[in-house]
């Protein structure tokens, strides 16, 4: 029988406990095994993760240690500010450091969908034409969201446009519209979050995580777009 020295295992959030305890079972006799993982992005709940002293103790790992991580290496200073306040009670003791700055997060309030689709067109055109080689991100807290979003730009023939379902994403330059949960674990130039409304995040755990893995899909810039009531979750500064 197979039997694994070390075993690495990765977005842990994801996992159940009952799940990690069938890999365990495929290491050596001393069971030693790396868990990664970030509380703040166990955006499923049903999965059953907790916290890690509740899957360490169910796990019984004798010797663990828990290290977190104290520097933020994908997003800049101003995203990582922002999405600590999303956070809000769920943010831990250890607040990682970002050591790059860059552009200010900034939001964009509309009156109707229809001025917020033609705000996008209009920007959109001219990063593709400034920056032709960014990846840019159009998140949405709902499919059903990124998809009248992505039919407004294509409408307005924005260029580049591709809207993601089932995580298939082309990685390479262009617009990515899609849900925040088909964006877990990547990474884009610049991401635009759709309808950070009342309605769409409110002052839930869930809501905060959500937004939170949202916002720090962005590497140097991040916009926020509205609708109406803004989301209580985000800072006094972008609620104006």
């Amino acid at each position: 029988m197979l039997a694994y020295e070390h075993l690495m295992v990765d977005e842990v959030q994801d996992f159940s406990p009952l799940e990690l305890a069938v890999l365990l079972d495929a290491t050596s006799a001393q069971r030693s095994v790396t868990l990664a993982g970030d509380t703040a992005q166990a955006i499923a709940p049903e999965h059953g993760f907790s916290t890690w002293t509740e899957l360490l103790e169910f796990l019984d790992i004798a010797h663990e240690r828990v290290e977190p991580l104290r520097v933020s290496y994908r997003s800049t200073r101003e995203i990582v500010d922002c999405a600590e306040h999303v956070l809000g009670p769920l943010m831990g003791d250890v607040r990682p450091v970002a050591p790059r700055a860059g552009a200010p997060v900034e939001s964009f309030p509309f009156a109707a969908a229809g001025e917020c689709a033609e705000f996008l067109s209009h920007a959109l055109k001219e990063l593709v034409r400034n920056e032709p080689d960014a990846s840019v991100a159009l998140l949405a807290r709902h499919p059903e969201q990124a998809r009248a979003t992505y039919e407004a730009l294509a409408h307005a023939e924005v260029p580049s446009l591709r809207l993601v379902a089932d995580q298939d994403f082309s990685f390479s330059a262009g617009i990515d519209v899609t849900d925040v949960r088909q964006s877990k674990g990547l990474e884009f130039d610049i991401v635009i979050l759709l309808d950070v409304t009342d309605a769409s995040y409110p002052g839930t755990d869930e809501a905060r995580r959500l937004l939170h893995v949202a916002m720090t899909r962005a590497a140097h810039q991040l916009w926020i777009t509205y609708v109406g009531t803004p989301s209580p979750l985000l800072p006094d500064a972008l609620r104006t």
